[in-house]
């Protein structure tokens, strides 16, 4: 049976990475698939039962790029008065 691999796979016999897609004898791949680490290699990616899957996690926000600061500290030490004075 063909299925595609969730995770990393490894046994004496075998090593298959994530995303693979590998022949398996039967028992060895339903047992793969029932216990959520493959999906059959013909399953149809839009529904969410192979590549593409929604795993519920959010994304994180990109950082704003470097010199896009929208109130730039022009010269001054930081207190605040925009002067080196130290004070």
């Amino acid at each position: 049976m063909r299925i595609r691999m969730k995770t990393t796979y490894a046994t004496p016999e075998r090593s298959i990475d994530a995303g693979k897609v590998a022949d398996l004898p039967d028992k060895e791949a339903r047992d793969l698939i029932a216990k959520g680490f493959a999906d059959p290699a013909d399953a149809d990616p839009a529904e969410g039962t192979a590549r593409g899957r929604d795993t519920g996690r959010k994304r994180r926000a990109k950082a704003a790029p470097a010199g896009d600061d929208p109130e730039p500290n022009v010269g001054g030490n930081g207190d605040g008065d925009d002067t080196d004075d130290g004070e």
